[in-house]
């Protein structure tokens, strides 16, 4: 049940970003956790991961 939890939370951090992502603006980010790093954005068009150099914390999803 945490996963699920830690999952929301995750998506909910990073949902402006990935927004902003998929309408192609990838960089300049800062990490939504620690406001210090530029946050690593790989997206090839179905898969996203996106991660922070600064405290490591990343996301990653899958579009159907």
């Amino acid at each position: 049940m945490d996963d699920n939890k830690n999952d929301i939370e995750a998506l909910d951090r990073y949902q402006d970003i990935i927004q902003q992502v998929l309408a192609g603006r990838v960089k300049d980010h800062k990490c939504p956790y620690c406001e210090k790093g530029i946050l690593e954005i790989n997206f090839d068009g179905s898969k996203m991961m996106i991660k922070c150099p600064e405290c490591g914390r990343y996301f990653e999803g899958m579009l159907a």
